[in-house]
């Protein structure tokens, strides 16, 4: 067997346990696969700290310390092909209720923060720990209690190469509205809002940029190749560019969204930062603005400043209306 030595530069001073450190050797080795003593040998000459430990009674006195320590381990025979074989080790990871509980905990309080790429890598490391959990209903949590428990994984890494290639797809979407649908649809970017998952990109069916719940898409099928007349080019120079100011609490809190930018922040002044948006979803825009009310002042995009003019006087219409009369 050819064995590639790896020589580290420590520090002959350091103070190691060899018998310690080649316990933990052979044990991660084990852990690995079955090993004949010659294999392990041959491994423990390539390792800088016990190169030098190469007596055949050394490993026989490692293994029988791992038993004691609780290691089940089968002696070399002809059945095993003279190698030994980590049957049981007490060293196991293993999670209570408690862990489980804290964990979940901690699962939940990140949903609020909107990083769906941060709660799928931690649903993927969670599958992957809860097999430690004994009680089936603890394991159970980690698994399935979770904020994307409804979502096709397999939808979300379509959605998420072809938004990141910008290509043409058709995704078949059940509509509360309309039932199932086929929609010529182009992904860009995907958000996190409220704890459900949304898809942005250009619908041709409504010529506009629009969203998609990713729990409600059954199917997305790339389109190899588009008609002269299927371009969405014209929707792309729609995009309509708006400034606006940030006071206040809105200002402390404030998070960008994809399609926003920080131009700069005067801390010495009442308001405390200009915010430059790129805007090709004008409902959702002015439902952005609105949430920020009186700290808000819009600069620039007459056409969002006009329409959000009239809902204002829509709204002021409403309210000043006396129900008496």
């Amino acid at each position: 067997m050819n064995q590639t030595c790896h020589q580290k530069n420590l520090n002959p001073d350091n103070n190691i346990s060899k018998t310690g450190y080649r316990a933990l050797f052979i044990l991660l080795k084990l852990l690995e696969s079955p090993k004949s003593r010659t294999e392990l040998l041959e491994y423990i000459s390539c390792d800088p700290v016990i190169k030098n430990d190469l007596s055949k009674d050394s490993i026989t006195n490692t293994i029988n310390a791992l038993k004691k320590a609780g290691c089940i381990i089968s002696r070399p025979s002809q059945r095993t092909n003279n190698k030994y074989i980590l049957k049981y080790h007490p060293f196991s990871l293993s999670l209570s209720k408690e862990n489980v509980i804290a964990l979940q905990t901690i699962r939940e309080s990140l949903v609020t923060f909107g990083d769906w790429r941060l709660l799928i890598n931690l649903n993927n490391f969670y599958a992957k720990i809860a097999k430690y959990v004994q009680d089936s209903t603890y394991q159970k949590i980690l698994l399935y209690n979770h904020p994307l428990r409804d979502i096709n994984h397999q939808i979300i890494k379509r959605l998420m190469f072809h938004a990141g290639i910008k290509k043409h797809t058709i995704v078949t979407y059940d509509s509360p509205e309309r039932g199932k649908e086929d929609l010529y649809f182009t992904p860009e970017y995907i958000t996190m809002e409220n704890r459900k998952l949304y898809v942005w990109g250009y619908c041709k069916k409504y010529n506009e940029f629009s969203y998609l719940r990713v729990d409600r898409i059954k199917n997305v099928n790339f389109i190899n190749f588009l008609a002269e007349n299927d371009e969405d080019d014209e929707f792309q120079k729609s995009n309509i560019i708006v400034e606006y100011k940030l006071k206040g609490l809105s200002a402390v809190m404030f998070q960008t969204e994809i399609y926003e930018t920080v131009l700069e922040k005067t801390p010495d002044e009442e308001y405390k930062m200009t915010v430059k948006a790129v805007v090709n979803n004008k409902f959702n825009f002015i439902q952005r603005i609105l949430s920020f009310g009186s700290d808000c002042l819009l600069l620039s995009g007459d056409e969002i400043k006009n329409e959000l003019e009239q809902k204002l006087k829509a709204m002021k219409e409403i309210y000043s209306h006396d129900p008496e009369q």
